[in-house]
């Protein structure tokens, strides 16, 4: 059986719904962005399936059932991928403590657990 085909414009990476951030174009994330073209969906907007695979030569990007054209991307999303891979740092959200910090004992007033 052959995938549908679909143009998808201002597109960028996400993982998911709930989080708002960013991710690489890479199998395992999802695009969301401006679908148009697809012959069972109605244009709009759209968050795809799973990503299975990248043709970055030739802008498509494969899910489970349809084969997205990568059209006009997001201005953010670019943004973001710009400086993301300047600094090759992992871009972890503001709100998300730095996971390289030590975890603080408790105090040693405090017992770890109830005695008696």
């Amino acid at each position: 059986m052959e995938k549908l085909t679909a143009k998808i414009e201002n597109w960028s990476v996400v993982d998911n719904l709930i989080f708002n951030g960013f991710r690489d174009l890479e199998p395992g994330q999802r695009l969301t962005g401006y679908l148009m073209g697809h012959t069972d969906l109605p244009n709009g907007v759209i968050y795809t399936s799973v990503i299975k695979s990248i043709d970055k030569a030739k802008g498509l990007v494969e899910t489970g059932n349809t084969v997205y054209q990568l059209g006009q991307i997001n201005e953010q999303y670019e943004n973001w991928a710009e400086s993301a891979h300047a600094s090759q740092q992992s871009c972890v959200p503001a709100f998300v403590p730095d996971p390289r910090k030590p975890v603080t004992a408790y105090p040693v007033s405090v017992p770890a657990f109830r005695q008696g």
